[in-house]
């Protein structure tokens, strides 16, 4: 479940939340872990949507390992379930 952290940010009780600091960029959070996600705005359907690329989800900020597929494909999933909670699609490249 998501709630509001305000206007631009929503927090999931699974433990990570994600907030957009500018138009071309959103953080992504698990604990004291942030990740920074370039992305662009666009449309799907005729509807509000981000474009992102999946490469985004490669690694922690502060931290240039290379995270396991996984861990990268569980966080775009979240990160797309937190854009569709504020009324958002996610375009993946």
């Amino acid at each position: 479940m998501f709630t509001w952290k305000n206007k631009q940010g929503v927090q999931s009780d699974e433990g990570f939340a994600l907030q957009f600091v500018g138009r071309f960029a959103a953080e992504y959070r698990e604990g004291s872990k942030v990740m920074e996600v370039e992305i662009e705005d666009g449309f799907l359907d005729g509807k509000p949507a981000v474009n992102v690329s999946r490469a985004a989800f490669r690694s922690w900020r502060d931290d240039s390992s290379t995270l396991p597929p996984d861990d990268q494909i569980r966080i775009a999933d979240n990160f797309r379930r937190a854009c569709e909670f504020q009324g958002l699609s996610v375009v993946f490249d």
